[in-house]
């Protein structure tokens, strides 16, 4: 695929100190039970706050509903105990944020359910991994967030230190998922549990190498506190010393998009040559983005904010990541039934993307053009 490469030098404005503008969040509420994904490939608008999308029917199998906990573990755990109160015939349930398969196990482990209910979840969250290897869960989708650490560093590297990074007409540059099943979660948790103690890899270049004399700071930022990014952390630090750079890891005080806004806005006072951002909201975040995009090269990671003018975006592709969730749901409730997904915010656009990559995938839709090559 034709690649453009972006430009070897960024404007320096020093004196860029203007504060970020204000963005509304718009409603402090959490969405309610059964918010609406995004439908992908199609045009249709966004329909997070409404529930008239569903029950649906995809094929064999009924999807109750997209349930939202605004990354509130209890809160968590109690949309898992309502569903098993509300549908007792629940057939799977899946967790599209690292923190949701923890809670459905948690729930499920006092309920009368346990070992009734399928679960596919995403990401490595060692309840997860370890509910794998008990037959607890049939399989996770894991995105590889030590590579997200790792790829953020060593491409705003390059381009702060003149090099250049080839980026796809698309503007996405995709990290390969993993699907993690019984047959190799052990050695898959022996790899997470190197990455954790230090001892992650040293990627394959995808970037010339450059002048390392000149001193590089930069600032990744997640949008939360959530285990998932301990390994995106490790991937920074290898990074880090690998590219003879500094790295400050940035999580939220809260997973809001003012807390965001301020660490965009003390990065742009700290003068740093980079940002990686996971955005919470990117429809209401693109003007505190761009502020940032005025003053230095900025990427997103994890989720994207496309209509921003960050440079490019650094992660899964979230879309066939949810279809390839679809499948295992496929494989574990292969005779159909009803199906009910927990996420912490449907704001987030690779919550919109994984839910309607299930979707399309039991519903037996076909890939839409613009995903085909990705993975």
């Amino acid at each position: 695929m034709p690649t453009r490469r972006l430009p070897c030098c960024f404007p320096s404005l020093l004196t860029l100190l203007v504060p970020l503008l204000a963005v509304a969040v718009g409603c402090d509420s959490s969405p309610p039970p059964g918010a609406n994904a995004t439908r992908v490939g199609d045009g249709a608008a966004n329909g997070a706050g409404s529930s008239d999308r569903f029950p649906l029917t995809a094929g064999k199998y009924t999807v109750l509903g997209i349930m939202t906990d605004r990354q509130d573990n209890s809160l968590a755990k109690g949309n898992v105990e309502s569903t098993l109160l509300l549908h007792p015939d629940i057939g799977c349930m899946v967790g599209l944020w690292s923190a949701n398969t923890p809670a459905i196990l948690a729930a499920l482990e006092t309920s009368d359910k346990q070992g009734e209910v399928q679960i596919v979840g995403f990401d490595e969250h060692p309840d997860t991994l370890k509910g794998i290897r008990e037959g607890q869960v049939y399989g996770t989708i894991v995105q590889q967030p030590y590579a997200f650490g790792f790829r953020s560093i060593e491409f705003l590297t390059a381009i702060a230190r003149g090099g250049s990074v080839d980026v796809p007409p698309s503007g996405r540059i995709y990290n390969p998922y993993r699907e993690i099943t019984a047959d190799n979660v052990q050695q898959f948790g022996d790899e997470v549990d190197a990455m954790n103690a230090g001892n992650g890899p040293i990627l394959d270049p995808m970037t010339k190498k450059t002048d390392d004399s000149k001193q590089v700071s930069l600032a990744f930022v997640t949008n939360g506190t959530d285990p998932f990014w301990n390994l995106a952390d490790k991937g920074c630090q290898k990074a880090a010393e690998h590219f003879n750079v500094k790295v400050e890891f940035q999580p939220p005080s809260t997973s809001t998009i003012e807390a965001q806004k301020r660490l965009l806005e003390s990065n742009v006072v700290k003068q740093f040559d980079g940002i990686a951002i996971s955005p919470i909201d990117p429809e209401n975040q693109v003007d505190m983005i761009n502020k940032a995009c005025q003053a230095m090269p900025v990427i997103c990671h994890d989720s994207d904010a496309p209509e921003s003018e960050r440079l490019f975006y650094l992660g899964t592709s979230n879309y066939m990541a949810g279809r390839a969730a679809g499948k295992m749901i496929k494989d574990a409730l292969p005779e159909g039934g009803k199906v009910m997904m927990f996420v912490g915010l449907m704001e987030v656009l690779n919550a919109q993307e994984r839910s309607q990559g299930v979707i399309d995938e039991l519903s037996d839709a076909p890939i839409p053009a613009i995903y085909q090559s990705t993975n």
